[in-house]
């Protein structure tokens, strides 16, 4: 008993000598992050779809990126995580890009980006779509993958988020809010913006879309569809409706978002 009560003792006395010794001590200093690589050239938005279908969303961006003057090394970069709610599910995809708006076929080949999400953007990795503040994922960008892809010209990274399907609100229409993106201040080009039904029969009647955001032009844009309306139930226009602009001719700016809406045939 007594040797056991001195072998605490003497452990009790080497814990306090050693914290007493590292009280001051200096702590080590964090990890610094280098400095995120800039974009090798201002990327372009050729198209933003949305698929719908009765039980989610899922919403592409087509992100077209130039090889610029960048000779070698990997980047990385950050893409915010759009409305409503955080993803069931996202990936990224690099493909070798194709002069129209339409871009690579699913069956084209490609890398695949890999990613991790983050609540912000951390300082290494440069800012690709929407806020660095919000919460989204990091594209960590090859090197052998980006020269593959921009071996004839320019890459596209197609960015896939598999999203909860919008409850209807009180315009009886179910909205998305996707984030576009700045480079140096000066806002993406915007090309085409489709909605689309997987479903097979005919279940989005119309889609609508504009720019959102503090300063955002809420002047309608011009929407693919690329499923067949339902013919059984067509909303009237409102009155005084204002004809859509082509989105590349839209007014924007860097803290634009695009919120796209679509309305959907009553359950019979």
């Amino acid at each position: 008993m007594i040797g056991r009560a001195l072998s605490a003792v003497v452990a009790a006395c080497a814990l306090l000598t050693f914290a007493a010794s590292t009280r001051g001590a200096p702590r080590p200093a964090p990890a610094v992050r280098p400095p995120p690589r800039r974009l090798p050239a201002p990327p372009t938005l050729p198209r933003i779809r949305v698929e719908v279908s009765k039980g989610h969303v899922l919403v592409i961006h087509d992100v077209r990126l130039g090889r610029g003057d960048w000779t070698s090394g990997d980047f990385d970069g950050f893409v915010a995580f759009g409305a409503p709610g955080v993803p069931r599910a996202v990936d990224a995809r690099l493909y070798a890009d194709t002069d129209d708006d339409e871009g690579p076929a699913d069956g084209a080949p490609y890398d695949v980006v890999p990613m991790d999400r983050a609540f912000r953007r951390p300082s290494n990795a440069r800012l690709l779509l929407g806020s660095g503040a919000m919460a989204g994922a990091v594209l960590h960008l090859r090197e052998a993958a980006f020269r593959r892809a921009t071996a004839a010209g320019a890459a596209r990274i197609r960015i896939r988020s598999l999203l909860d399907l919008p409850a209807p609100d009180r315009e009886t229409g179910r909205e998305v809010v996707v984030r576009l993106g700045a480079h140096e201040g000066e806002p993406y080009a915007l090309g085409a913006i489709e909605v689309a039904s997987t479903e097979p029969r005919p279940w989005v009647t119309r889609a609508a879309a504009r720019l959102c955001g503090p300063e955002a032009d809420d002047w309608p844009l011009a929407v693919r569809i690329r499923a067949a309306l339902a013919a059984a139930w067509q909303p009237s226009p409102a009155a005084g409706t204002r004809t859509p602009v082509a989105p590349v001719s839209s007014v924007r700016h860097a803290s634009d978002d695009l919120c796209v809406r679509f309305w959907t045939a009553p359950e019979p």
